[in-house]
């Protein structure tokens, strides 16, 4: 029996007793740019009408522009940047290394005709230069748009969520199994009386977890193409029961063949800890050699201040070295609740203060948010018998704790301080546990 599709339903079961636990009540609100069509947020909200847009410049929390045709065209520019502090415990109290880093300086440029076709591109600035965005989209009805160029595939939910809206400073392990930024072309859009969104695309096959810098179709060997598809549901988005309008749930799935080379690319990802630690990667000589499917189920619920995320990951590659080959197959999941304590609402998209801080009267502190996480990253074990990951260097599993609290001043600044400790299972020389990690992050973000 294929060890993929037969492990799957044994730790979906496990995936879905844990989010009916006691701990699975709250998240959150819709992904990034692939589901803006939706704005399934807050049902009041969605409800009223909105605003004609006036024609002209203006400036304001959203960024700078101007607009014409009615407000119907517009040209805008946005953006944020993020600046880290990392500071690394090795055992006991002592400060075993401490980094300050410019995590991320993103710039947008936006470009709206006649409501129906945009133009989007997004570089960074920040360690690898590049352009991370460039797509172009046209959006004929609610069941029908299309996107092509570069972009985030529609697969892992975290993956999706905009890096402005994290809740942590890093991204749980599930995004280790899961593709970032690819070449593509993708239909998208909304079903069942705007209650559930689909995409479905085709995509350059880009190594899992790659920055999105450097696609695999441009700077490798070719990696073969992937058929990715995702459905995501909001049930009881009309119902009058509004405890329940925040649930939104659905299952991720990709297809496609990759093809790596024993003396050049080899098209196989690395893993990383939450402090961006390399923790696991195939042995020399290794390499991607067919088939590649990945399943995500995935799930956020939101109501008032508290909320859930959480999603779990089953990734299955065909692996060649020498002349032996298999099918390695790992998997990942992450619980993330979260708790606003005052001045606003739990939701997927940047939390947005009711009162930005006022320094003068002090009658607002802007929006606090306290953030829990747990998350387990699974490597397969006949692929350190086999000799294509090296147990000396390479964790067989990690076990992730992580609290945290993030302030919002504004709708444009934000901080926030978050701890993480990972537990390791082998991954250090003569087969014993490589050290814990554990790691104070802090955080400035600027949007504009």
């Amino acid at each position: 029996m294929n060890d993929f599709w037969f492990k799957f339903p044994l730790h979906f079961i496990i995936y879905v007793a844990l989010m009916l636990s006691p701990l699975s009540f709250a998240q959150e609100d819709i992904s990034d740019r692939i589901e803006k069509k939706a704005k399934l947020s807050d049902t009041k909200k969605n409800k009223k009408k909105k605003k004609k847009k006036k024609t002209g410049i203006f400036f304001g929390n959203a960024g700078l522009g101007y607009r014409w045709d009615k407000g119907r065209s517009e040209i805008r520019l946005s953006g944020f940047m993020q600046i880290d502090t990392r500071s690394f415990f090795d055992r006991g109290d002592d400060w075993s290394n401490s980094d300050l880093l410019l995590r991320r300086i993103q710039p947008s440029l936006d470009i709206k005709l006649n409501s129906t076709y945009s133009f989007h591109i997004m570089p960074s600035f920040a360690s690898a230069p590049g352009i991370l965005d460039i797509f172009i989209d046209g959006k004929f009805s609610d069941l029908i748009n299309l996107r092509i160029g570069k972009f985030k595939s529609p697969f892992g939910l975290e993956r999706l969520q905009s890096a402005t809206a994290l809740a942590f400073n890093e991204r749980a392990f599930p995004t280790n199994l899961s593709p970032n930024r690819e070449i593509g072309a993708q239909l998208f859009g909304d079903l069942l009386n705007r209650t559930t969104e689909y995409q479905i695309g085709l995509f350059s096959g880009a190594v899992d977890n790659s920055s999105g810098l450097r696609d695999s179709v441009i700077y490798s060997n070719h990696s073969g193409i992937d058929f990715v598809s995702r459905i995501f549901s909001h049930p009881f988005y009309h119902s009058e029961h509004s405890i329940l309008n925040g649930l939104g749930m659905g299952i991720a799935y990709s297809y496609g063949t990759q093809q790596g080379h024993a003396s050049g690319e080899s098209n196989l990802p690395f893993f990383l800890s939450p402090g961006q630690q390399v923790i696991a990667a195939y042995t020399p000589g290794a390499f991607a050699d067919g088939v590649r499917q990945r399943v995500s189920p995935q799930l956020y619920y939101h109501y008032g201040p508290l909320g859930i995320m959480s999603e779990y990951v089953i990734s299955q590659q065909t692996i060649t070295q020498g002349n032996f080959s298999d099918k390695v197959t790992h998997d990942a999941f992450q619980v993330q609740i979260s708790w606003v304590l005052f001045n606003g609402d739990a939701s997927f998209r940047r939390i947005r203060p009711n009162k930005a801080i006022d320094l003068e009267t002090m009658n607002s502190w802007g929006a606090v948010q306290l953030v829990a996480r747990y998350a387990e990253l699974h490597l397969d074990a006949n692929a350190f018998k086999n000799n294509l990951l090296n147990p000396n260097l390479s964790t067989q599993s990690a076990n992730d704790f992580g609290v945290g609290v993030n302030w919002y001043l504004n709708r444009n600044i934000k901080l926030q301080l978050n701890y993480d400790q990972t537990r390791f299972t082998k991954g250090a020389e003569n087969g014993v546990d490589r050290p814990d990690e554990k790691i104070l992050f802090s955080r400035l973000q600027i949007t504009f």
